[in-house]
């Protein structure tokens, strides 16, 4: 199946790694012109080498204006924007009543910069005539996860906004959310790490259960993950918006 994403251009955050960075190996490999980002800049060069990308640029999301100067540069470096990837970091594992100093790191980790890249991105997505506005968030905003409170708080409030910008920006521009489930990545590595801390379990048997509560019983691909968000910022992608899309090898249990 031809895509239509050949010429298209791209920008992914979040990309130096992990998810983002398959989600940007997977529209470079359709034919679309890519530009990856990070907070490292040797981190980001060599995934620029690995996903055959644009360009790579430096920025912290967490400070505002970042994310509108990402949004300007690679406008100047590609000459447009059909696809922009919102994918922003997390913040502080735990429960509500546990994480009592850190609503405001979570709000700038997650929540405001989300929205200040759909106000940049809106107008460049609109004049192209394909553009795609995916937002990348976390199982927390369907189901509730105590051990990632201010997570479900944050990407609630994306995946709102979300709903809100398909209906703004329609009919130029597609608005879809993607929630994650349990990947093989060194987010997820990190996460585990953090939980083992918190509750004496070790590594092992904190991955066991995470792959046990998956009903295909496994984790899951960055790759996997990546197919799907290809699909949806590709030209055979264009009567879904303001919808919110699991990829999480059934994991969530609701309807």
């Amino acid at each position: 199946m031809d895509l239509g994403l050949d010429g298209a251009k791209a920008l992914v955050f979040g990309s130096s790694s992990g998810l983002g960075m398959a989600v940007a190996a997977g529209l470079s490999a359709e034919g679309a012109e890519v530009v990856v980002t990070g907070r490292d800049r040797a981190r980001i060069d060599a995934a620029v080498e690995r996903v055959g990308a644009r360009g790579g640029l430096a920025g912290d999301l967490t400070e505002p204006g970042a994310g509108t100067r990402l949004i300007a540069e690679t406008v100047a470096v590609l000459g447009g924007l059909d696809i922009c990837i919102v994918n922003t970091g997390g913040g502080m594992p735990g429960p509500i009543m546990a994480t009592d100093g850190a609503d405001d790191s979570a709000y700038h980790s997650m929540l405001r910069p989300a929205l200040e890249i759909a106000r940049a991105a809106a107008p460049h997505l609109r004049r192209g005539g394909r553009g795609r506005l995916l937002f990348l968030t976390a199982r927390s905003v369907v189901e509730a996860s105590p051990e990632l409170a201010l997570s479900s708080v944050m990407r609630s409030g994306v995946a709102a906004a979300s709903r809100s910008l398909a209906l703004e920006l329609a009919p130029e521009v597609l608005v879809n959310t993607v929630i994650t489930g349990q990947f093989d990545t060194p987010a997820l590595g990190r996460f585990e790490a953090a939980l083992a801390a918190s509750s004496g379990l070790g590594m092992n048997d904190i991955r066991a259960e995470h792959e046990s509560s998956i009903p295909l019983g496994r984790l899951g691909t960055a790759e996997e993950f990546a197919d799907v968000v290809v699909f949806l910022a590709s030209a055979r992608s264009t009567f879904v918006t303001g919808s919110t899309i699991r990829v999480d090898g059934g994991a969530v249990r609701g309807f």
